[in-house]
């Protein structure tokens, strides 16, 4: 089983909340900024420490066309780690578990153990509030000079995670949303990176959320529009139990 086959599962992390453990300074001078400060701009932007700290699980249902196919997605988070994703483009259908630590991929009757490099994203991706401590995580930030993305003025982060892989994300100068992110990945056939594109945030039980996603990678390109997102419904807890 190759994991090329795995598809779409940075979308997680477009619904993380990002928050610092500071709220007290948002400075963003020139001078003095910094990735945190940039992370915060965030957190005011989409509604919130308190709002945030609020969510315990989240359901989102996406649907859109992957490589002019038609595709539906359902991804269920519960605090503090656990994930589940299924995927139905056609006849396939894939489904992604994480908790405690592992993570198995499923495509029909056949399954396989995520492991290395793509079980360390999906961990960070699964986990709620990973961006209140990346170091904890051993995950290093950067602020990187600004860049355009589509005619917008941009901070840019950068993330290095354990292993090396490098991840950039960035948010509109004005409005301090996150519009883009970039993240590499390792597959059998080597390394690639994975553009993702956000827009049209809405507001859902005190905080914004991307409700158009278009991501690409290598010839692949997808888009979604999310259908539905709940908070707090009391997602089970076997939901996320890995296959035996």
């Amino acid at each position: 089983m190759k994991y090329s086959k795995i598809i779409l599962l940075s979308i997680a992390l477009s619904f993380q909340m990002l928050f610092p453990q500071d709220l007290g300074n948002t400075e963003t001078d020139p001078v003095n900024i910094t990735a945190m400060a940039i992370i915060q701009k965030y957190l005011f932007a989409i509604g919130g420490m308190d709002n945030f700290k609020s969510v315990m699980d989240r359901t989102t249902v996406m649907s859109g066309f992957a490589m002019n196919q038609p595709i539906e997605i359902v991804m269920m988070q519960k605090y503090p780690d656990m994930f589940y994703q299924e995927l139905q483009v056609g006849e396939v259908n894939q489904i992604i578990y994480y908790s405690d630590g592992k993570g198995t991929l499923k495509i029909g009757d056949e399954e396989t153990q995520i492991e290395n490099r793509e079980l360390e994203r999906l961990k960070i991706d699964a986990t709620m509030q990973f961006l209140l401590d990346p170091e904890s995580y051993g995950v290093k930030t950067e602020l990187l000079p600004n860049e355009m993305v589509d005619s917008t003025d941009c901070y840019k982060i950068k993330f290095v995670l354990p292993s090396g892989i490098h991840w950039y994300q960035y948010y509109n100068v004005n409005t301090a949303l996150k519009i883009k992110e970039i993240k590499e990945i390792q597959t059998n056939q080597g390394l690639f990176e994975q553009e993702t594109y956000y827009s049209d945030y809405r507001e859902v039980q005190g905080l914004k959320y991307p409700f158009k996603i278009k991501q690409f990678l290598g010839l692949q390109e997808i888009d979604l529009t999310v259908t539905s997102l709940e908070v707090n419904t009391g997602v089970d807890d076997k939901i996320f139990e890995l296959p035996d």
